[in-house]
């Protein structure tokens, strides 16, 4: 393999575990805005909550969601 086609292909062996870590953060991003919108649009008017508690709890779930996606992620990499 040359040197043009591993710049091409991101350098080598080292692009699977940066993509996987790459994933982990969109997914610790996406968990706390989805179940959050869920909560302040849909549960909290469901439940006729002025303050939206549903909607913080949510987000809080889905911070732990990700952030438990993110430590089982980083131990399955190869050392």
């Amino acid at each position: 393999m040359g040197d043009s086609e591993k710049q091409r292909n991101g350098g080598g062996s080292n692009t699977q575990p940066m993509l996987r870590l790459a994933s982990a953060g969109f997914e610790l991003a996406s968990f706390p805005l989805i179940l959050g919108a869920i909560g302040y649009y849909w549960l909290d008017p469901w439940m006729g909550n002025e303050t939206p508690y549903i909607a913080i709890a949510g987000v809080l779930v889905g911070f732990c969601l990700g952030f438990y996606r993110l430590i089982l992620m980083v131990n399955q990499l190869p050392s």
